[in-house]
């Protein structure tokens, strides 16, 4: 179904959640630069519309929605649910999309998915409105999330097609490739959208290993000697460790109770999408050392 509106909730979601107090009162809110761009430049675009529903009532939002032009604006609403539905008829839900941080969002949340719309939150939001996010943003509230969730929101079924073939094409040569020919940490352009090398390295105990993931690319992983084991969590239930390194496209993660854990022998591959946080190199009995290639898909 067409997501035809788009429902947002202001402080955690589109400001970084605090409230700079002075002595007459809100002084400032922080708002990002890249969520203005997303409103007027993505969301219009698609024929999105834009909509604010909040619980507080702040100038500041009426003047930072006037600036990007957002329209409908709905200020001290702690129904949110009965605002949403004056605004969308019940039958129409499913057309919706809502972005929210805070178990005040769930109560519109909850109807938008069960009708088929779709719901995000930033890295920030609270784990239960995380639990039931169809996208949990790697950026932070009030850091260019919105602009993440509206740029996934997009993004068509075409797209999706696209990585997939390339994703398909990049395994087949891959698997062809032959080792005894490759240099070892050699980058190896294919083309514009792919590129592998050859990487060998000693496995090591887990506490060693950090918890990873990549934005802008697939991972294709493929062992070619030994063995190691391999945690995989899902990202939307990560807290990250560290900000994103957009030059390395490196993620990385607090490491949580429970992950999946997979043991890579030679032969056998992986594919890592950018929701599937990974930990690799880690040493079954003792340490040994594995030989790899690891390809990257562009994923835009």
């Amino acid at each position: 179904m067409t997501i035809k509106k788009l429902i947002m909730d202001i402080d955690g979601s589109l400001t970084d959640g605090k409230i700079y107090m002075g002595s007459d009162g809100e002084a400032m809110k922080a708002f990002s630069i890249k969520d203005g761009y997303a409103i007027n430049y993505i969301l219009k675009q698609a024929n999105i519309q834009p909509i604010v529903i909040t619980a507080r009532t702040s100038e500041i939002v009426l003047r930072r929605c006037k600036e990007i032009g957002i329209s409908d604006v709905y200020q001290g609403r702690l129904d949110k649910l009965s605002v949403l539905l004056e605004i969308v008829e019940k039958p129409k839900l499913g057309e919706c999309a809502y972005f929210g941080d805070d178990v005040i969002d769930l109560e519109c949340m909850m109807p938008i998915k069960n009708s088929g719309g779709i719901v995000g939150c930033p890295a920030d939001a609270v784990r239960e409105v995380k639990a039931i996010a169809d996208y949990v943003c790697v950026n932070k509230a009030g850091e260019g999330a919105l602009r993440e969730f509206a740029e996934w929101l997009v993004q068509s079924p075409a797209e999706s097609a696209t990585v997939n073939s390339r994703i398909k094409y990049a395994l087949s040569y891959l698997k062809g490739i032959d080792c005894a020919r490759e240099s070892i940490g050699v980058k190896r352009v294919v083309d514009e959208n792919f590129y592998y090398s050859l990487t060998q390295y000693e496995t090591r105990p887990e506490s060693e290993c950090r918890l990873e993931s990549h934005r802008k690319y697939v991972d294709i992983q493929i062992m070619v000697e030994g063995q190691e084991a391999m945690d995989i969590a899902d990202t939307s239930r990560l807290t990250a460790s560290e900000d994103y390194n957009d030059e390395k496209d490196l993620l990385y993660w607090n490491v949580p109770e429970k992950m999946l854990r997979i043991t890579m022998r030679a032969g056998d591959y992986a594919i890592l999408f950018p929701e599937n946080a990974h930990r690799g190199a880690i040493c079954i009995g003792d340490c040994q050392p594995v030989l790899k290639i690891v390809g990257k898909v562009k994923i835009n």
